[in-house]
């Protein structure tokens, strides 16, 4: 990794074709996990964003940034803030980018970012099937805080 990554606001002409690459995202890992029917998957992951992000870049607490190194966009991250917590909504890698250290990379350059703004705890939420997340973020020293289990009968 030659260049050091840095964030950049998401401008709001990007807007829209994050919100629909994040739903349709969002859509496959709910129906995936199996908690929404596909059928249904895609409209309520474009209400669950647009109920979210209703002003969309300039949603109070919530920022949207291009992961940029140098002058590449590499891939967006989505992080809410509530008092001294960062929440990750959403971080992504674009796939040309990714198996290189970036999301480490990404998650080391948010935490020194939150430190630099009084921010004393960051979380998220991955989904089990996303082995490759959920390795990463232990990897980078989150810990598991609640497990949701289910058995089909």
């Amino acid at each position: 990794m030659s260049e050091k990554l840095h964030l950049t606001p998401m401008a709001k002409e990007h807007f829209a074709d994050f919100a629909e690459s994040l739903s349709v995202g969002y859509a496959k890992d709910q129906a995936d996990a199996g908690i929404w029917a596909r059928e249904e998957a895609l409209f309520k992951a474009r209400m669950t964003t647009m109920e979210l992000l209703p002003d969309g870049v300039r949603t109070k607490n919530h920022f949207l940034w291009k992961v940029m190194r140098g002058e590449e966009c590499i891939g967006t991250l989505w992080v809410f803030q509530e008092e001294k917590t960062y929440f990750i909504y959403d971080i992504l890698i674009f796939e040309a980018f990714q198996n290189k250290g970036l999301g480490s990379a990404l998650l080391e350059l948010l935490e020194e970012q939150a430190r630099e703004r009084g921010i004393t705890e960051i979380s998220l939420h991955a989904f089990a099937h996303n082995k490759r997340a959920v390795h990463v973020y232990k990897k980078m020293g989150f810990e598991i805080v609640d497990i949701t289990m289910r058995k089909y009968i």
